[in-house]
């Protein structure tokens, strides 16, 4: 029998899930960047990207949107980390 334990409203498997869900982002956005500073027009970054994760890639608009930033940004100041932002964060109940 499997037990089920909530931490604030979100079980431990869907806490799971969505910390692999990031991981993935993650990754994906490296090789955005990567492919970004290898000279890769957004579209081929996106057509790649499906290839290798097939369902689960990222969506076209946010390739688009990472490859601009990465374009706009130094290449030695870039991270793939969230900035800091203003206000209350958002929980996992708030959606």
């Amino acid at each position: 029998m499997w037990r089920v334990i909530k931490l604030g409203g979100v079980t431990r498997s869907e806490e799971r899930k969505m910390a692999s869900s990031m991981d993935l982002r993650l990754k994906q956005r490296d090789v955005s960047e990567f492919l970004t500073a290898e000279g890769c027009s957004p579209i081929e970054i996106y057509s790649r990207m499906k290839a290798v994760y097939g369902e689960i890639s990222l969506d076209v608009s946010t390739v688009r949107r990472w490859t601009r930033r990465s374009r706009e940004e130094n290449p030695s100041e870039s991270t793939v980390h969230d900035q800091a932002r203003t206000g209350r964060p958002l929980s996992a109940s708030d959606s």
